[in-house]
């Protein structure tokens, strides 16, 4: 708490953060100064894959410190071309940009986006209600979300707004002139509602009659996060570009954007850049991630223990009907909506020792690393039953 305070005195107060001092994360952990303990089912907001402190990670970060931190892009190191090679092997894509960041990766796809559309005579983009694809003013322009677009508009032109899964709206907005649509296959911060197979039905049937570029954000759902991979395997729909960071990274900031064969040379040199992105050392803790996550027998792992806490949450809902309205989600990206006081239960799970967060207004957000055991998600289960307990009986 004492940071938090004296933080105040530095920091430009955009984020409401928990009340602690985190002194160290351990697995699935986290322990404040004083040796108390919280098991983190948030894990960075879908970073920490692998959770805190894998031998994995932490062997391949002391290899590359021995090598060097960073490298301009005048040069090419095989730690770099060893993680493209291996995102490429495991997508049905043809090239990669290396990027900081989700919002990053989203902004090189609307260059791209924005540049194959002036070729082919397309000049608008279809985003969606209450998706999240970034804050920076290009991503923000298709995070239809009001809170977070109010302040900043006029934001880019030529966006058209479809509400969310619904395909008659959708099949009366794109058309011709429609470059790209872009689309989470499931909420993040709205919420965790998956795009239904009515939608992507629809968006393939638009993609054959209008010749328009589908655009998948797998910023939170993709690197196993929801039992595969990349979470459009799972759908009906392989996309022409997907975003992808999150927990790429292993915890250093790292992500990409990846695109297939049409448009993997539509960008002439000098048409796009970054100082950091695609960093050797991230690359590094990137590559140790993608070689764990990637292993069937880890993405069954995932699919089952992601089974397992819905199973939980669902005992959660059958207990406290009256308080729960949902329960939503795949692999170990879980929301429970909740009817009334989203922020008090978040408040008194903390106080037993339970992190998560709430996204889309009234949804608890459940993103535990992908190494979380089903001892874990017990003691997570009891832990929220006796946080809805003490507020609701």
């Amino acid at each position: 708490m004492e940071l938090l305070e004296e933080g105040k005195k530095y920091f430009i107060e955009v984020y409401r953060r928990f009340p602690i001092d985190v002194e160290k994360g351990m697995g699935v952990y986290l322990y404040d100064k004083n040796g108390t303990c919280y098991l983190d089912f948030l894990a960075g907001i879908a970073v920490n894959a692998l959770g805190y402190n894998h031998p994995a990670i932490h062997s391949a970060i002391k290899k590359q410190l021995n090598r060097n931190l960073h490298l301009s892009n005048y040069f090419l190191q095989d730690i770099q071309l060893e993680l493209a090679k291996k995102l490429i092997e495991l997508t049905p894509f043809e090239k990669l940009f290396f990027t900081n960041s989700g919002t990053e990766a989203i902004e090189g796809l609307l260059k791209v986006v924005k540049k194959w559309g002036n070729l082919h005579d397309k000049q608008e983009i279809i985003a969606f209600e209450g998706s999240f694809h970034g804050r920076s003013l290009g991503a923000l322009s298709i995070t239809i979300q009001e809170k977070y677009q109010k302040s900043y508009r006029p934001l880019l032109p030529n966006v058209k707004i479809v509400p969310f899964n619904d395909v008659e709206a959708f099949e009366k907005t794109v058309h011709k002139k429609t470059a790209a649509v872009f689309y989470e296959g499931i909420t993040g911060e709205g919420g965790i509602h998956p795009v239904s197979s009515h939608m992507f039905a629809a968006m393939q049937r638009a993609r054959e009659k209008y010749d328009i570029l589908l655009i998948a954000d797998e910023i939170q759902t993709g690197v196993g996060r929801t039992g595969s991979f990349y979470y459009f395997e799972q759908t009906e729909v392989v996309p022409d570009g997907i975003a992808t960071a999150k927990g790429l990274g292993g915890g250093l900031p790292l992500g990409a954007f990846i695109v297939n064969r049409k448009l993997s040379n539509l960008l002439d040199p000098g048409e796009h850049g970054t100082t950091y992105g695609g960093n050797p050392l991230a690359c590094a803790a990137g590559l140790a991630t993608v070689n764990v996550v990637s292993r069937k027998s880890f993405l069954h792992d995932v699919q089952q223990k992601g089974n397992y806490l819905e199973s939980k949450l669902y005992d959660i809902s059958s207990e406290f009907s009256d308080v729960v309205s949902e329960v939503r989600g795949r692999g170990l990206m879980r929301g429970l909506e909740v009817r009334k006081d989203a922020l008090k239960i978040m408040q008194q799970a903390f106080k037993e020792g339970l992190i998560f967060n709430i996204a889309g207004g009234n949804t608890l957000r459940f993103v535990p690393p992908l190494i979380v055991s089903y001892d874990e998600i017990d003691e997570a289960y009891e832990k929220l039953r006796q946080t809805f307990l003490h507020l609701f009986r």
